[in-house]
């Protein structure tokens, strides 16, 4: 048993004893009041027994109840008392506890309001580290919007953050995309017109001089080698001349024509026709072509003319090495097939290579720019991909990839 258990019950016993003795008061008041007692001396007096003796017997009772009831009340007045001090005795270690546990709580509750004070601090401080990246997005924007479409921002912070910076970047990256192809496109369309101008200005008498310097060297007897030797040289510029009037031409080619077509078949025709021209220059071309002879819906003229300029460059590259080898390979797979030129000349620098199909820009030192810009809208237009990868000393490869159907 606890001592606030013993207590109760020391408590209790002594309220039930006060119960009792007011239980046998009560009988004696009721004899008091039936005939209380007059004008009888204090028990020390010397008069009191002959008072006493003088009294009738219900008084005697009387007297006798009140002397007992006088000896109750003070018992019970006692009995009183001492409940009151224990009770007293119990509240000062009570309220010591109180008074101690008031402090406590007092002391624990500035204690929580100053961790309230340094959480709420960490919180904002959270917030605010957490919603920079935020300001770095809005900045951003603003600089795409102003044209900046090379902004990007890091892709750090919590998961929903970095997830926004990269979908952001990756926004930032189309829109610079996008608007380079339509640099690129606004520049082919400005080579269109001024393909249509060469042709009426510069074709037609490219035709007749050629013509009349066949027919100038014709006449020349064989005496006059060193007039003849510039004929050919003249006949030599002429030819390029048109070359280059063809290309500017074919940036203006249109849609493809489709038709079924074999790219095996395609790619033999090419190697016939280049061939006994590459090996002047020291470069073996060979081919690894699919067994299974792929098939398409492909414009043949077109797509001989994309191989054409990547064969020709390849070998230009392999040339500039002093020698080596193409290779022209295709491989049908998932519905598309993919056509590689792949060379081991002397390679393509890394910050060149998205530049290579901007129109204009050559590696070379007599190139116009215009082959590579003329192939990729020629696989585009047919539906498909171009891909360069290169190494500086080790080659260069171009993958064209176009669908099946």
């Amino acid at each position: 048993m606890s001592d606030v258990d013993e207590q109760l019950s020391v408590t209790a016993r002594i309220v039930d004893e006060i119960k009792q003795k007011l239980v046998r008061v009560d009988a004696l008041y009721e004899t008091l009041l039936a005939a209380p007692p007059l004008r009888v001396p204090a028990a020390s007096d010397p008069g009191f027994q002959a008072a006493y003796d003088a009294l009738d017997p219900p008084r005697k009772l009387a007297y006798d109840a009140l002397q007992e009831l006088r000896k109750q009340e003070s018992l019970m007045t006692y009995t009183a008392d001492d409940l009151q001090d224990r009770g007293k005795r119990r509240m000062v270690p009570t309220k010591a506890w109180l008074t101690d546990n008031e402090r406590k709580i007092l002391a624990r509750a500035i204690y929580l309001g100053i961790a309230a004070v340094l959480l709420g601090a960490l919180i904002t401080a959270w917030v605010a580290v957490t919603l920079r990246p935020l300001g770095r997005l809005r900045e951003a924007a603003r600089r795409i919007a102003a044209g900046d479409y090379g902004k990007r921002i890091p892709e750090t912070g919590p998961a929903e953050i970095s997830d926004l910076a990269r979908e952001f970047n990756s926004m930032g990256r189309a829109v610079q995309e996008r608007e380079e192809e339509k640099l690129r496109a606004a520049r082919l369309a400005m080579v269109g017109k001024m393909a249509a101008q060469i042709a009426h200005e510069v074709r037609n008498p490219l035709s007749s001089i050629g013509l009349n310097t066949e027919l100038l060297e014709d006449e020349l007897g064989d005496s006059a080698s060193e007039a003849r030797e510039l004929c050919r040289a003249i006949h030599t510029e002429v030819n390029r001349l048109t070359e280059v009037t063809e290309t500017y031409l074919g940036l203006r080619g249109g849609k493809p024509k489709l038709a079924r077509e074999s790219f095996n078949a395609i790619i033999d025709d090419l190697v016939d026709f280049v061939r006994h021209d590459l090996a002047t220059r020291h470069v073996a071309l060979e081919t690894e072509l699919d067994p299974e002879d792929p098939t398409g819906n492909v414009d043949a003229n077109q797509i001989r003319q994309c191989l054409i300029n990547l064969v020709r460059n390849a070998a230009d590259a392999v040339s500039a090495k002093g020698g080596g080898q193409v290779v022209v390979r295709t491989r049908g797979e998932r519905g598309r097939v993919e056509i590689a030129v792949e060379d081991n000349g002397i390679g393509i620098p890394s910050e060149l290579i998205p530049r290579l199909f901007d129109p204009f820009f050559s590696t070379k030192e007599r190139g116009n720019g215009l082959g590579l810009a003329l192939t990729q809208q020629i696989i585009q237009d047919h539906g498909g991909e171009i891909h360069v990868a290169s190494r500086v000393g080790r080659g260069t490869t171009f993958t064209l990839s176009v669908p099946t159907g």
